[in-house]
């Protein structure tokens, strides 16, 4: 198997994963973690979020070197409509890496550090929903990364075909 084909597949799979996620985030845990009260949220934030610190920063990797390697594959045929698609859904990957690094993690760390400190700001709950709303900006990125992949590679068999 070629290597644009691994690139593609990587990515595909990973951005898939990443949209399932998002989605478990907004539709399960969301909900239930907008229920809490503020020391139940304190503890749960205080579990996931070093499980997301750990492992996301890796996943986030693989995907753009896999995004990155079947874009530069791609380059050679930057009129097609494959390139395009694939230039769209890094454009969404990338601005959701924005979010998480500028918005998302320090927001983490705040509530993170809620249970260390024992003191829990004012406006606690605005954060909260602050965190939920930011879920579901990535998950609507990362909803349409995911599919503008899936055409991308529809496209490209379409052409293989042919």
């Amino acid at each position: 198997m070629k290597i644009r084909a691994w690139a593609r597949f990587v990515a595909i799979i990973c951005m898939g994963l990443l949209a399932g996620h998002s989605l478990s985030m907004v539709a399960i845990i969301g909900p239930a973690v907008n229920s809490l009260g503020p020391q139940s949220f304190v503890e749960v934030n205080s579990i996931t979020e070093p499980t997301f610190a750990a492992i996301f920063p890796y996943f986030f990797a693989v995907l753009l070197g896999s995004l990155a390697i079947w874009w530069i594959c791609l380059v050679k045929h930057w009129k097609s409509r494959e390139f395009l698609m694939l230039n769209l859904a890094l454009l969404c990957f990338v601005d959701q890496l924005y979010v998480t690094y500028r918005a998302q993690v320090p927001l983490n760390k705040l509530m993170t550090a809620w249970k260390q400190t024992h003191h829990l700001p004012s406006n606690w709950e605005h954060l909260r929903t602050e965190w939920l709303s930011m879920m579901k900006y990535h998950l609507a990125l990362s909803v349409v990364a995911f599919i503008l992949l899936l055409i991308a590679h529809h496209r490209r068999q379409k052409t293989e075909v042919l």
